[in-house]
């Protein structure tokens, strides 16, 4: 009787090595394309912003009426500490970022088109 070698598996074993590592990265490519979508900020206000706020690639588009499109969404309530947020207290620090007045965290905002 001669011993099995290391390479004498059976071959459904033998496709499982490819396909369960295939399984779990395509799992881990939808789990990741859910979480950006969830990003989206839902409800929120809309404002406009300065200038410096839209990213280099968004500037320069103009609407039908030829004024530059310049919206963006921020959330109602900060993320970090929930403190609300309003036009009046937005503080920009850098392209779609604001800082809450209140913790000083910073809220993404999200670029729109009108």
């Amino acid at each position: 009787m001669q011993m099995p070698g290391p390479w004498d598996f059976p071959p459904m074993f033998v496709s499982m090595i490819f396909i369960v590592p295939i399984a779990i990265i395509m799992l881990v490519i939808v789990v990741l394309k859910l979480f950006r979508a969830s990003k989206k900020i839902v409800g929120g206000f809309i404002t406009e912003p300065p200038s410096f706020v839209i990213p280099e690639r968004e500037r320069g588009q103009e609407r039908s009426d030829r004024t530059e499109v310049r919206t963006v969404r921020l959330p109602n309530k900060c993320i970090s500490c929930g403190a609300p947020l309003s036009h009046s207290d937005i503080d920009w620090v850098g392209p779609l970022e604001a800082k809450c007045t209140y913790c000083s965290a910073t809220v993404k905002a999200q670029f729109e088109r009108v």
